[in-house]
C-alpha cells in the first residue's frame, strides 16, 4: 500500500477553515510518517464530527475506505461525535500507545491521564462510541502522532 495523500481533501466549504485544514494535514502527515497506519485508514467508513466548543468550530471527517473528505460544520449524520475544547481535540493526537499492547493507550502517560480526567468530568464527551468501537479505535490510531 502506498500513502497517496491526495486521497485526503477539504470539501469546498472547508477551504477557509483553519481547524479543518489542520486536521486534514495532521492525518496526511501521520500517514506519510507512519505508513503502517494506512491499513486502518483504508478500513475506515463513517463520519466523525469534532466539536471544539471553546472555538465554536465543528468539522466532520467523512471516511470512505481510504478516502477522507473534511467538511466544515456537520455533514450528514455522524457516527461519532467528539466534543471538548480545541486543546483536548488536538491532545487526542498525542496519546501514546502502550509499549507492549499497541491497540490500547499507555495509561501511564500524562496526556492519557489528562484526557481520562476530562472524560470523567464530562469536559470531553464522545457520543456513538459503543456502537462504533472499530471506527473509534481506527480514528485514534490514524490521529496519533506516535
Amino acid at each position: 500500500m502506498t500513502t497517496d495523500t491526495s486521497r485526503i481533501e477539504l470539501a469546498d466549504n472547508a477551504v477557509d477553515s483553519a481547524f479543518a485544514a489542520m486536521m486534514a494535514e495532521l492525518i496526511r502527515t501521520n500517514l506519510a510518517d507512519h505508513p503502517h497506519k494506512l491499513r486502518d485508514f483504508v478500513r475506515m467508513h463513517g463520519r466523525v464530527a469534532l466539536v471544539a466548543e471553546d472555538a465554536e468550530q465543528t468539522i466532520t471527517l467523512h471516511f470512505r475506505g481510504g478516502l477522507l473528505r473534511v467538511h466544515d460544520g456537520l455533514f450528514g449524520i455522524p457516527d461519532l461525535v467528539i466534543r471538548g475544547s480545541s486543546e483536548q481535540l488536538i491532545d487526542l493526537s498525542r496519546v501514546p500507545p502502550h509499549p507492549r499492547f499497541k491497540f490500547v493507550p499507555d495509561f501511564r502517560s500524562g496526556i492519557t491521564h489528562t484526557l481520562a480526567r476530562a472524560l470523567y468530568e464530562r469536559r470531553l464527551r464522545i457520543s456513538g462510541l459503543t456502537a462504533n468501537l472499530g471506527l473509534a479505535h481506527r480514528l485514534s490510531n490514524v490521529l496519533s502522532i506516535h
